[in-house]
Parts: C-alpha cells; sequence; structure tokens
C-alpha cells in the first residue's frame, strides 16, 4: 500500500513502512491513526500522545477510546472495508471520539464485561455510520466529518440511561437554564479566560485539564503547526462568541463552547481551503455561528440526555463544502487531497499533475 505519512516527522515514514510489512504493527498503527485523525492526521506518534492524554483524562475514557479503536480496525479487516481508509484512521476517528466521550459520561461504577460489549456496539455502529455517510458525501467531494461521531453519541447516550447505564449525564444537565446558579453568571477574568481557551482544546479528549491540553498540544506540534496556531485560534474565537453572548461561565469554562471552533479551523483552515484573508474572516464568522448552534443544541439535547458533541462544527463545515462550488474567491480542497496544511497544496499540484 506503500508508506501513508502525510506530514514529516522523524521515522514516521519508516514506521509506515514497517507496518506495510508487517500486519501486527499495520493494525498497531491503524488503531493508534484512529486517534490522529482526532486531529486530521495520519502522525502514529500523533495518535500515541493523543492515547496517552485520553488515560490522562481518566483510564475509562482511555479504554473506551482504545477499545473503540481496536474493534473498528477488527470489524473493517473482517468485512474487508478499503483498507487505506482503516490505515488512515478516517473510518475509526469518530467511533474513538464516540468511546472517549461517551467513557467519560457512562459506566461510574467502573470497567466491566457490559463495558466492553457496549463500547464494541457503538464502536461498530459508528463505523458502519462512517463508511455509509462516506459514500454519500464523496459524491458531491465532501466529508461527513464528524456527524457519525454525533449520531452515535445521540443513540447510545440516550439508550445507556434507558438501561440503566447512567440516570442522566451530569455534565447534559448541570449547566441547563432550570440549574444554573448566580455563580455561574459573572464577569471573567484573565485566568478563566485563558482556562476556557486550553480547556477547548483539551476537551477534544473530554478533559479539561493543563496536562490533557499539553499532550494534545504535543500531538499537534508533531504533526502540523499551522494545526496548533488553528486549534487555539478556533478556542478563542469559540469561547469570546460565547461570553460576548453571555454564556454561563462553566460550560464555557470547561470548553464545550471552544472544541466545536478549534475542529473549525482544523478542517476549513489550510485543508478544505487554501488559507487566504477572506478564508480566515469567513472561519471566525463559522466560528461565532459554531458557539449559537451549541447554545441551542445544549438545550434540544438536553432534553433526551444526550451531549451536542461535535454536531455544530459537522454541520456547518459539511453545509460550507457544499456550497464551496457558489462562492467565489475561495480555492477549495477536495478531501481527497487533505493531509495537514503544510502538505495539502503538494497532495493536490501532485495529483492535478499524475491526472
Amino acid at each position: 500500500m506503500g508508506a501513508l505519512a502525510s506530514c514529516p516527522f522523524p521515522f514516521l515514514n519508516k514506521w509506515k513502512e514497517l507496518a506495510d510489512s508487517n500486519p501486527i504493527l499495520g493494525f498497531i498503527d491503524a488503531v493508534l491513526c484512529g486517534f490522529s485523525q482526532i486531529i486530521f492526521s495520519d502522525n502514529t506518534f500523533s495518535g500515541l500522545a493523543l492515547l496517552i492524554g485520553s488515560f490522562l483524562v481518566a483510564p475509562k475514557v482511555g479504554f473506551a477510546g482504545l477499545w473503540s479503536s481496536i474493534v473498528s480496525v477488527a470489524f473493517q479487516k473482517i468485512m474487508k472495508t478499503p483498507a487505506i481508509g482503516c490505515r488512515l484512521g478516517v473510518n475509526q476517528f469518530c467511533s474513538v471520539l464516540t468511546g472517549v466521550i461517551m467513557g467519560g459520561l457512562i459506566f461510574n461504577e467502573g470497567i466491566s464485561l457490559m463495558f466492553f460489549v457496549f463500547f464494541a456496539l457503538s464502536s461498530i455502529f459508528s463505523t458502519i455510520t462512517t463508511l455509509g455517510l462516506a459514500s454519500v458525501f464523496g459524491k458531491f467531494n465532501a466529508a461527513a466529518l464528524g456527524l457519525p461521531f454525533g449520531f452515535s453519541t445521540l443513540v447510545f447516550m440516550a439508550a445507556a440511561q434507558n438501561m440503566g447505564f447512567i440516570s442522566q449525564a451530569e455534565s447534559v444537565i448541570a449547566h441547563s437554564p432550570a440549574n444554573l446558579t448566580p455563580s455561574d453568571i459573572g464577569p471573567w477574568d484573565g485566568g478563566t479566560f485563558i482556562q476556557a481557551v486550553y480547556s477547548g482544546v483539551a476537551e477534544l479528549l473530554g478533559g479539561t485539564t493543563p496536562l490533557v491540553f499539553a499532550f494534545i498540544a504535543a500531538a499537534l506540534l508533531m504533526s502540523s503547526r499551522i494545526d496548533f496556531i488553528n486549534a487555539i485560534l478556533g478556542a478563542l474565537f469559540g469561547a469570546l462568541t460565547a461570553m460576548y453572548f453571555g454564556v454561563p461561565n462553566v460550560p464555557v469554562l470547561i470548553g464545550l463552547y471552544g472544541y466545536n471552533g478549534a475542529l473549525l479551523m482544523f478542517v476549513l483552515n489550510g485543508r478544505a481551503f487554501k488559507i487566504t484573508p477572506k478564508s480566515f474572516v469567513l472561519n471566525i464568522i463559522l466560528i461565532a455561528t459554531s458557539a449559537i448552534l451549541s447554545a441551542w443544541l445544549s438545550v434540544s439535547f438536553g432534553l433526551v440526555g444526550a451531549v451536542y458533541t461535535a454536531f455544530p462544527f459537522s454541520i456547518i463545515c459539511c453545509l460550507i463544502m457544499l456550497a464551496a462550488p457558489s462562492i467565489e474567491g475561495l480555492e477549495y480542497n477536495a478531501p481527497m487531497y487533505w493531509g495537514v496544511p503544510e502538505t495539502v497544496p503538494k497532495i493536490k499540484a501532485a495529483a492535478e499533475q499524475a491526472a
């Protein structure tokens, strides 16, 4: 299949070559790339940093994400799906995210046999959803992105309540309008503002601590310096929008309004669109819009005890990709050209020259 590394990093291409020649190493590479695609990268070492970061959120979170990636890769191999999608991690990253986010919200009694069965089923469901939506969006040179993750989490979180794994997710109901106190809405200072920004990045793994942020930052820097800046800017503008509109402090402080902004910057600033002043301004507008969607979905999904996860990011990205042919002055890059922002122009130019 050939080494697949889309970003320069010491030993990465050598590792990819070894993984191509050894099925066990290839399986490990695919599992770790399921994590690295959370930041839209196929850098295996970035995936390892994100895996460690998920365990730092909580062991249960790490096990849920790791098990979900293993099950998804195994399922794809048994079903003989296209190998490249599996090795790149694009077919299993939504399964990983479903495991990571739900892992922090359900099975409060700890890891059990039921834990592994439940997350195996959610992983397979997310993988099938990913493959199905990819076939649809591919006809329009677009990508489903986090839609399978959001849909899978919505379904399995609600089911978990009915099955008694949780009475209702605390992170979902704690910040609903009926449960707010005066201390939840108050002035911001420098410390809380910084916390809102780094938590917006840490929330990519369902975390809120500086240590989790540090491992995500390391994963980003190993993969793409542009994406590191994208993550900070996306979380920054997402949090600023929420603050401006008076969203209660606590959900902003734990990153719920920042991480969709970070994801939007990953996709739209250097991947889907060539970086230009016009594309950057559009990104900021869309990040602000994602905060509005997040506020709406937090109420709507809260009614059924689910989390809105990456729905704001996914909805906005899918719509803007579909609308791209109608917008002048933006250079759109189809998903087939996506690597990291530093390499997208080279990948696109090589593909066009070969054609």
